[in-house]
């Protein structure tokens, strides 16, 4: 029982110092990158370059601002403009709908003109036709029988 327990100690020993161990190289760590960040952060406020660029970069972002503000305000006025412009397409594309459909109802009446007078004489020559083409036929027959 004695064995079981020494051993047991020892495990938990071993145990215990792995962990510390784990954990001060975890601390050696962090501490070295946080004092890398905090040297690079010291370093970029003390950088006259790097405020000119942030400087320049705030005044370019307040050009933008300036540019947007006066194109949204541009856009603004135009919009009325825009909207009569596309009524009055509107209209325009209209009308000339309706001329074309009235110039295809037209062109479509025209066309069933002729075709009426160019299909009745037809009509007519071809059932002459038939009838003489029957009339011949009976005659060829009764001369045949008879």
């Amino acid at each position: 029982m004695e064995i079981r327990l020494v051993i047991f100690l020892a495990l938990v020993s071993v145990t215990l110092v792995t962990n510390t161990v784990l954990i001060w190289f975890a601390y050696k760590a962090f501490a070295g990158f946080t004092s890398r960040v905090t040297q690079t952060l010291t370093e970029f406020e003390r950088s006259g370059m790097t405020k000119a660029w942030v400087g320049t970069m705030q005044s370019a972002a307040e050009e933008a601002l300036r540019v947007t503000e006066t194109a949204k305000q541009k856009m603004a006025e135009c919009d009325p403009v825009l909207q009569r412009a596309q009524q009055q397409y509107t209209l325009a594309l209209a009308k000339v709908d309706s001329r074309l459909e009235q110039a295809g109802n037209e062109l479509s009446d025209g066309a069933r003109k002729m075709r009426d007078i160019v299909s009745k004489p037809a009509f007519k020559f071809m059932s002459f036709m038939g009838g003489i083409t029957r009339a011949l036929n009976a005659m060829l027959e009764d001369d045949g029988r008879s």
